[in-house]
């Protein structure tokens, strides 16, 4: 846990609610990015330090808005760190880091290399989404959260939710049928 002096105290408790709250679903999120759990504890810290400047956007510890708060936070950071990362390391990190069952399912080095090369496509093409569109899309996919609850979140209509995550579905297949012309 990081150690930020807070004067207020009712801040101060908000910040631990949060910080207990949400750290194991923060750390997961942040490990799935950079599968390195000191990095992944690196990117918590982070995060909450960003949420501690942000703090007087969250008006309630535990509700569906604060979770995607604090699970989209600690996403960007992570993808920071892992951009930050030596890109020499991180085909050795993509092969070492694959289990025993991964290894047995694919048995040909070729086959892990065009693996990998499809997830960055598909990573590749949400990114490039617009904003409105992919946060939809990964509350909904990643997160799990239903098309009410993402609608709650950003204060639009279910029938808003479902137009933006079938434009969202629509321009990463068009941007996967691109990549796979090239």
């Amino acid at each position: 846990m990081i150690y930020i002096v807070i004067e207020n105290q009712q801040d101060s408790l908000k910040v631990e609610r949060l910080y207990f709250g949400y750290r194991k679903l923060m750390y997961k999120e942040a490990y799935d990015i950079l599968r390195d759990w000191h990095l992944a504890e690196d990117a918590i810290s982070e995060s909450f330090i960003r949420i501690i400047n942000n703090l007087h956007k969250i008006n309630e510890s535990d509700c569906p808005r604060t979770r995607s708060f604090l699970v989209i936070t600690c996403r960007n950071v992570a993808k920071d760190i892992y951009k930050k990362k030596s890109p020499v390391n991180e085909d050795e990190d993509a092969i070492t880091n694959l289990s025993f069952e991964d290894i047995n399912k694919v048995s040909d080095t070729l086959e892990i290399l065009i693996k990998k090369e499809t997830m960055e496509h598909i990573a590749m093409a949400i990114e490039s989404l617009e904003p409105i569109y992919r946060d939809v899309f990964l509350l909904r996919r990643v997160h799990g959260l239903s098309r009410e609850e993402i609608a709650s979140i950003f204060g639009i209509t279910v029938e808003t939710v479902k137009k933006r995550l079938t434009r969202a579905k629509l321009k990463i297949v068009t941007a996967l049928e691109k990549e796979k012309v090239r």
